[in-house]
């Protein structure tokens, strides 16, 4: 057993090596003067109020190190399909439009991008839905992918969206009001 995790040992160091220098920390940066959609002021935010790295306002676009960008709009209020699954009992369903561009020479792979959403402090739940999902194709340089994401939620006030693109290629961004 001691020779079995010596073995496995080497892989996995190499792996998290690798994982580590992909920008899984970069949390990305505001782009200055680009709010893409209207963003709405945080609820009781002073002007000139700083959030914590890696937070945004819906509608801000976020550009990571290597130069690619995510813009999530602000949340709309949906209807559920007579086939939807998830969120059953929650009072109020929200769709996010989501727009990822690859800014790099190389192509990116977004599958596995996760998101999860809460509202009022209360964990919300996924909607899936025809329509509402991740992307899956690959990206190639310069292009960009827009998709949209369903919660159902408490309420919705207090809304905050936790998005990360990629496995392991970006940190986790987080957007409010």
């Amino acid at each position: 057993m001691k020779k079995m995790l010596s073995w496995l040992a080497v892989p996995i160091a190499a792996m998290l090596i690798a994982c580590g220098s992909s920008g899984a920390d970069d949390t990305g940066t505001k782009v200055s003067g680009d709010t893409g959609a209207a963003a709405e002021p945080a609820a009781g935010a002073a002007e000139g109020d700083k959030k914590p790295d890696g937070v945004y306002k819906f509608g801000e676009t976020v550009k990571f190190k290597d130069g690619s960008t995510l813009l999530v709009a602000a949340p709309v209020k949906f209807k559920r399909d007579q086939y939807a699954a998830g969120g059953e009992g929650k009072k109020v369903s929200l769709k996010f439009k989501a727009t990822f561009k690859n800014n790099t020479k190389d192509v990116f792979d977004p599958a596995l991008t996760t998101a999860s959403a809460s509202a009022g402090g209360t964990e919300g739940e996924s909607i899936f839905q025809n329509g509402l999902d991740a992307p899956d194709n690959k990206l190639l340089p310069g292009k960009s992918v827009t998709w949209w994401m369903g919660y159902g939620l408490d309420t919705d006030k207090d809304i905050q969206l936790e998005v990360n693109v990629g496995f392991l290629d970006y940190g986790t961004v987080i957007f409010t009001r």
